[in-house]
């Protein structure tokens, strides 16, 4: 798993949880509740496989909390890079063998 993923994640939980301790914005934390749940549903299908899906959930779930969202969305997309480096130099055949 990404670093940047990780801490991204960490600090959102944080945001969420600092916005329920507001009675004034208790609101918020719903909002940053449900990026937290999109990042965490981003992280699992990167861990199941998909990384390319996850990134691009946690990509854009990461881009509601500017400049904060920055870090998740780096990381996400350092994700996404790597896989199309892998793929561009990995041939693969119909049934997903290497060449």
């Amino acid at each position: 798993m990404n670093k940047q993923l990780t801490v991204a994640l960490v600090i959102h939980i944080v945001i969420a949880l600092s916005f329920i301790a507001d009675p004034e914005h208790y609101f918020l934390s719903y909002v940053v509740g449900a990026i937290v749940v999109f990042n965490l549903i981003g992280m699992a299908i990167i861990q199941f496989g998909n990384k390319v899906v996850g990134a691009w959930i946690f990509l854009v779930s990461s881009a509601f909390l500017l400049p904060i969202g920055l870090i998740g969305a780096y990381g996400a997309r350092k994700i996404i890079d790597d896989e199309k480096r892998t793929s561009f130099y990995v041939k693969e055949d119909s049934k997903g063998k290497e060449i």
